[in-house]
């Protein structure tokens, strides 16, 4: 049977999934990636432990494969981890840690260079997330290792070097490090005089679904794969979920519902807003319009841990789902602000913080759970109309995915607050399936040659919510509330911020 294979290094871990022509996954492997947090705010891995945990990963698929019977894949695509940076010697070794997107280091940085300028080109609104405020840190508080900085790569591109000893990546990948122009799909000179880098310390750019290299010798003895396997450009974790949704046309989104929430749209055109920002397509020439969610799951996981103080066990958030439906729409006057790391679309506040509003003694652990799960729809729903009010495009077709979708109680909160269908994708590794969109569109698999047309025929929707009419008015009411509280407490939280 023909196959392409798809690797994930997300923040967590290293995925391989082996899928056939319609879509179906036939082998996986997965290798766990841990990360440390030298002080608070920070967010680090080794980019070694990147191909430690690839390499694993890939080696058990292909020993599955073999044992399956199964012809070795066509091609692979790669999706992870964005905003992960690392920077690399001239004899390409680590000069320090990989800084993950999750690191909230450079808020000075942020407020001295977040300009509207730079959001101009790179179009990315000044927040925590774009790595060009990290690497300013670097330059500013670590100069030595800044100064033996021979390269710098995104976590695909990292891997793709691993895989084939070219400095290369897909503009789908390095677009997130805000070094990119995005009107061309080309380095920005004027983001790059920003940081002191050159294109010389820098990979070569590649459109998404293009075959960039082979894999050589060494890395196929390393991973099971067939030397001189095609390496095709892949894209971000998010975009890849939305091609791994079949997100190509105007008026869909995907919902991403992992450690952090994204919503985002495909759209044929580079405009810029505070109400998303502008990532590159993994349909090349094309770009996704996203909206950011810092504290997703991280939400429910420190809420589980923290207040609920519920051991974390696999039944443990199935218990937090059954405690928010014992409550009633509204938790009872009862608000939250997801806001555990900051406040990303639209605000894009650095300091902003988690907060339960309208708190009462009458509340108890099952009302505060109801109210951390409407939080989250709540925001997406904040997203959802400012992506709409911007573009002009009623969003109608919504497809989640990530491990909160396992939370029936979550999802119909989804469907009730957003007032319309959310459908979940039927692959679980939407993700993945995404980077094997790609693979299967740079083989040509089995004679395919439309981006669109593969995405739609290798995804699939599992499950359809569907809004409950009895609960519209009130999450309507709720709703005007909900988006009074950012704009209320933004001073508070700038003098607490000063305050820590």
């Amino acid at each position: 049977m023909t196959s392409v294979l798809a690797l994930d290094c997300s923040t967590t871990a290293a995925k391989a999934v082996v899928f056939d022509p319609e879509g179906r996954a036939i082998a996986t492997a997965r290798a766990r990636l841990s990360r440390s947090s030298p002080q608070p705010g920070w967010g680090e891995q080794h980019a070694e432990s990147w191909w430690k945990a690839a390499s694993t990963a890939l080696f058990e698929v292909n020993r599955q494969l073999q044992v399956l019977g199964e012809e070795p894949p066509q091609s692979i695509s790669i999706t992870h981890q964005r905003e992960t940076f690392v920077c690399l010697d001239a004899a390409g070794h680590e000069v320090r840690p990989g800084i993950l997107w999750l690191d909230t280091r450079a808020h000075q940085q942020i407020a001295e260079f977040g300009t509207p300028e730079v959001h101009a080109v790179s179009g990315k609104p000044p927040s925590t997330t774009p790595s060009i405020y990290k690497m300013l840190w670097l330059k500013q508080n670590e100069p030595e290792a800044w100064a033996r900085t021979a390269m710098v790569l995104d976590v695909g591109g990292y891997l793709i070097y691993k895989l084939t000893g070219q400095y290369a990546t897909s503009t789908a990948s390095a677009d997130p490090l805000s070094l990119v122009d995005m009107a061309s799909f080309e380095w920005s000179p004027e983001l790059l005089a920003l940081t002191g880098l050159t294109e010389s310390q820098l990979p070569s750019l590649h459109p998404p679904g293009s075959v960039v290299a082979g894999v050589t010798a060494e890395a196929a003895a390393e991973t099971g794969l067939p030397e001189g396997l095609a390496v095709v450009a892949g894209a971000g974790d998010g975009q890849s979920g939305g091609l791994g949704a079949a997100v190509v046309a105007p008026g869909e989104a995907y919902l991403s519902l992992g450690t952090s929430l994204t919503i985002g749209v495909h759209s044929e055109l580079f405009r810029t807003s505070m109400a998303y920002r502008v990532l590159s397509s993994p349909i090349a020439g094309g770009y996704t319009l996203e909206g950011l969610v810092a504290s997703g799951a991280l939400s429910l996981a420190w809420f589980r841990e923290q207040v609920a103080q519920l051991e974390d066990t696999p039944s443990a958030d199935a218990s937090l789902g059954e405690l928010a439906a014992t409550v009633e729409p509204g938790a009872r006057g009862l608000l939250f602000l997801p806001y555990l790391t900051s406040a990303e679309t639209p605000y894009w506040d650095a300091a902003a913080r988690g907060a339960f509003v309208g708190l009462g003694d009458y509340h108890g652990i099952a009302d505060m759970t109801r109210a951390v799960f409407e939080s989250l729809a709540l925001e997406i729903r904040l997203l959802v109309e400012a992506i709409e009010a911007d573009t002009g495009v009623r969003i109608e077709r919504i497809t989640s995915m990530g491990g909160l979708t396992q939370s029936t109680t979550l999802m119909q909160i989804y469907a009730d607050v957003l007032q319309r269908d959310i459908l979940v994708a039927a692959e679980t590794e939407t993700v993945a399936l995404g980077a094997g969109i790609l693979a299967a569109y740079g083989a040509q698999l089995d004679g395919q040659t439309t981006i669109g047309d593969i995405a739609r025929r290798m995804t699939g929707i599992a499950t359809t919510y569907s809004p409950q009419a009895e609960s519209a008015e009130v999450y309507d009411r709720l709703f005007a509330v909900y988006s009074t509280l950012y704009p209320s407490l933004k001073d508070a939280f700038a003098s607490l911020a000063a305050f820590r």
